[in-house]
């Protein structure tokens, strides 16, 4: 890939960085993410099912085919069940750019709860203890496609105009875990995705002449 140690310009250029009366226009390092998110799908990953013993969840929703759930952007996962389970089930898949990563969230019976980082596949769910009638699904947190350490680095629009609602989260920063946050960042819409409500995310590049200023700390 080529690099530029300085800010590229585009325009009528007649030197390096055009001339004082000519200066061409600066090409902004602005990366656009444009997506229509699918509708959450709450049992989309794993239908109602039982675990028993510190074992696998079989992946089996409508978004899973053979043993692998492919989500329609990178967005987080949630947990829930229909019982008093209580395991804790470490999700385990890909992220946007196929790198593996790795999430464990603690189920709290019959209340749903939402993972932090943004999966792209679900390939293994497995679970501490026994773990009574859980499903597995989607939520309305979605990933930025590159690290974002501000919310300053991000201008969004959602359902055809700007916002400033919704929940951001930061790029978590610190070596990533089972429990840190999302690498990059992530962005939770103000109303529910329904494939309909589009959405566009302008993130400022933060850095980008390090794998991690660019596209965060190694995932974990």
């Amino acid at each position: 890939m080529t690099h530029f140690s300085d800010g590229v310009r585009e325009g009528r250029n007649f030197a390096n960085n055009g001339t004082a009366t000519e200066p061409g226009a600066r090409m902004s390092p602005i990366n656009v993410y444009n997506v229509v998110p699918a509708a959450l799908v709450t049992n989309g990953i794993c239908l109602q099912q039982t675990i028993t013993g510190a074992a696998n969840a079989v992946i089996n929703g409508s978004l899973a085919s053979g043993g692998v759930a492919t989500l329609d952007v990178p967005r987080n996962v949630i947990v829930d069940a229909a019982g008093a389970a209580t395991a804790v089930l470490t999700i385990f898949g890909t992220d946007a750019y196929g790198i593996p990563m790795s999430e464990a969230i603690t189920l709290n019976g019959t209340t749903a709860v939402s993972g932090k980082k943004a999966f792209k596949t679900i390939t293994r769910i497995a679970s501490s203890a026994t773990a009574t009638d859980i499903f597995v699904g989607t939520g309305d947190v979605f990933g930025l496609p590159l690290r974002a350490n501000t919310r300053n680095y991000v201008l969004t629009a959602w359902n055809g105009a700007f916002v400033t609602t919704g929940t951001f989260v930061v790029a978590d920063a610190t070596a990533a875990t089972t429990t840190t946050g999302d690498v990059r960042g992530t962005y939770a819409v103000p109303d529910a995705a329904d494939a309909v409500k589009r959405l566009t995310l302008w993130v400022f590049v933060f850095d980008d002449d390090t794998q991690a200023g660019l596209y965060g700390v190694p995932q974990a």
